[in-house]
């Protein structure tokens, strides 16, 4: 039976079980006994619609649709017509023409780009019912404060992964045998997968076509569903990220099937999400998400640039029917609207028709009822402010952002209930595919000064990638067999002016670590949800690039990037692209230890997951900034050294009431540090001389 979901109580929901058909769909779905129910949304003149199914060792046969109302047209087939794996395609003939597209619901897409394959998710044999059942206490929830089970979405620990250069071959089954390594030796509750969305061979993820399938090079649908399995039977939630504010620009057929797309925003074509048919078209977006959901039992969404979605009525509804068939399921948005204001509809398209005579009033309307991405109904969201603020507090500057301690002081509240980070994808995909240690390299060395190049752009590209090339030469041990002369001939082949020698190198490599450290300590030491991107645990220093293959060609990207970003740049982002000499690899395993304790010490203490900041404490002459976090019982003050000076047993500060020990210092020496600026005694007094070491990151716990 149908339920129809109300948009205004996200609480009041009922759980369907994961093979039921949602109320809205389309596509080719099958049914227990085999048989297929399809359904296709197309163009209101279209006056036939035929699917064609080649089944692989058989002749295709074709079979009509019926319209069933302006703009659907649905069949069922038996088991003998159709099965899964066959392929099919729909064929659509409108007053003007006849097409054959893919099913812009296809679960299942290979080679073969006209056609689509049947997949039937009964067949998948799922082993997860003590985590869906709600059992194991690591499963986090939306609900989480009506359960004594269940984790708060604030208590994530995410690890955002991209599929395909995660491990040398690039597939969900290597990736599944890596997964150990993230929950059990790093210590991440969740991962977060980079968009799978199949599109026109290998890509970075954010240009899927085919919203309902996996990317075809990483695996089939049950590859995917294999990890996803595995992954709840070791503990950790997985989180996949959508992209509903663009079709990528490869081999996308939706413009041609229906009026699915209105025109294109900067990434690609949009979709009519708030024009004639936009109901139909807000159907199909909702239903790509509720398959990750229910189809691959996906415990949250990461929804990719909201903003651009440009329709926050679609977000709210998006949110509604998500929760409604999975109520633990959480919702994080990419939004970027902090200083826009949220002004974007709210309305259905009915009530802006009603209201076009009076459009003037109709927009103050609008301004009146801007709402916060909470009551849209989603659960946390990316904090483009504090990555701001921290990366230009490590860099310098970063953007338009400058560095400014006391603004980055002012962004932690709203930060506990927002997803943190040092770096993601995007910092380091989007512009020169270095990572932040990179960029501080490139910043200390003062390499933009002395690239040999002209324009400005040239010399943050040139510079960037010298940055790079230093530094794998210093970490591969190249640099230590290099003659004078060939190192001349090193530096004048990236392009830069200056010799520098290795010491020189290896100071500023060990400064950029400890301030690494200290920006993902600073992450750390905030309540609420934290991430940490693919290598950056252990400060891998391998590329991460646009990339993707063209069905047209790269050209424009050349320009923008300074790269090319096909298969060398595909192959430069994998995370064993660089061979670390064993002289430096104690560097790595020290990195690792650092976040891995930070992991730990997240988990025990729920002062740095579910709880809130009591008060912050900044001296903007020394840049130290202190947190005292609490919840009931446990509360954890944290300090950070923002600058290059270090403090031994010098620096007062004036702790809260009680009696504290120090639990981590990343000067420890087993995470490279001198071991000099460590604090081993229980503080009972008020105001105390510390040591705090240069760029270092030190957490206090109360124990009494």
């Amino acid at each position: 039976m149908t339920r129809k979901c109300n948009y205004n109580n996200f609480n009041n929901h009922i759980k369907f079980p994961y093979q039921k058909i949602w109320r809205r769909f389309f596509g080719v779905f099958f049914d227990k006994e085999e048989n297929c129910n399809v359904k296709i949304f197309t163009f209101p003149d279209t006056t036939e619609v035929t699917i064609e199914v080649k089944p692989i060792k058989e002749e295709q046969q074709r079979y009509k649709l019926e319209k069933t109302s302006e703009c659907i047209w649905q069949t069922k087939l038996t088991k003998e017509q159709i099965k899964s794996g066959d392929r099919y395609r729909f064929i659509i003939t409108r007053k003007d023409k006849t097409i054959q597209v893919k099913d812009p619901c296809s679960m299942w897409q290979d080679s073969y780009f006209k056609w689509s394959r049947a997949y039937n998710h009964n067949n998948f044999k799922w082993t997860d019912d003590y985590w869906q059942e709600n059992k194991n206490p690591e499963k986090v929830s939306r609900l989480s404060t009506n359960s004594n089970i269940l984790a708060d979405v604030k208590s994530l620990r995410i690890y955002e992964l991209h599929i395909g250069t995660f491990t040398d071959e690039g597939t969900f089954k290597s990736a599944k045998e890596k997964l150990k390594y993230i929950t059990e030796e790093l210590g991440f509750n969740a991962i977060e997968i980079m968009p799978v969305e199949n599109t026109y061979s290998f890509n970075w993820g954010y240009d899927g076509v085919d919203k309902y399938a996996p990317n075809n090079t990483y695996g089939t649908p049950d590859d995917l569903k294999d990890l996803i399995n595995y992954a709840h039977r070791i503990g950790l939630n997985v989180i996949m990220d959508v992209v509903p504010n663009h079709l990528g620009p490869d081999l996308a057929e939706l413009h041609l099937t229906g009026p699915y797309t209105d025109g294109t925003n900067c990434f690609g074509f949009k979709f009519n999400f708030e024009n004639q048919y936009g109901d139909l078209t807000r159907d199909y977006i909702i239903g790509s998400c509720l398959n990750w959901i229910m189809n691959y039992h996906c415990d949250g969404l990461r929804v990719d640039m909201t903003k651009f979605m440009a329709s926050d009525y679609t977000m709210k509804q998006m949110a509604a029917e998500i929760n409604f068939y999975n109520p633990d399921a959480f919702l994080i948005a990419e939004d970027g609207r902090d200083n826009d204001g949220r002004v974007t509809r709210i309305f259905p398209q009915k009530e802006i028709d009603e209201n076009e005579h009076n459009h003037e009033k109709f927009i103050e309307k609008i301004k009146k009822n801007s709402i916060s991405l909470n009551s849209l109904g989603f659960d946390s969201e990316w904090d483009f402010v504090f990555h701001k603020q921290i990366a230009s507090t490590v860099l310098g500057a970063w953007e338009w952002w400058k560095k400014d301690i006391n603004n980055f002081d002012k962004t932690l509240y709203n930060a506990q209930t927002r997803v943190k980070y040092v770096m993601s994808h995007d910092e380091i995909g989007n512009i020169d595919g270095t990572r932040l240690i990179t960029k501080i390299i490139t910043n200390e060395l003062n390499l933009y000064n002395n690239v040999i190049t002209d324009s400005h752009s040239d010399k943050c590209k040139v510079s960037a990638q010298a940055g790079h090339a230093i530094l794998k030469a210093l970490i591969t041990g190249e640099f230590d067999e290099m003659s004078e002369i060939e190192k001349i001939e090193f530096f004048n082949k990236i392009k830069v002016s200056k010799i520098y020698t290795k010491e020189e190198i290896f100071e500023k490599y060990i400064k950029a670590i400890n301030m690494h450290k200290m920006a993902i300590g600073k992450i750390y030491s905030i309540p609420g949800p934290k991430m940490v991107f693919q290598g950056d645990e252990d400060a891998n220093l391998a590329h991460f690039k646009f990339f993707r293959k063209f069905s047209t060609g790269p050209e424009p990207y050349l320009l923008e990037k300074g790269y090319k970003p096909g298969i060398d740049a595909m192959k430069d982002s994998k995370l064993n692209a660089i061979n670390v000499s064993e002289k430096y690899a104690y560097i790595n395993d020290a990195v690792r230890k650092f976040v891995s304790d930070l992991n730990q010490i997240n988990k025990n203490n729920i002062a740095l997951s579910s709880g809130y900041i009591v008060k912050t404490y900044l001296n903007e002459e020394d840049d130290v900034h202190a947190i005292h976090c609490k919840k009931i019982y446990n509360e954890i003050f944290s300090i950070s050294n923002f600058s290059n000076v270090p403090y031994y047993k010098s620096y007062g500060v004036l702790f809260p009431k009680g009696n504290w020990k120090e639990i981590l210092n990343s000067d420890d020496i087993k995470y490279t540090g001198e071991g000099k600026y460590t604090n081993p005694k229980i503080f009972t007094e008020k105001y105390n001389y510390i040591s705090v070491p240069a760029y270092g990151t030190i957490i206090f716990e109360k124990i009494n």
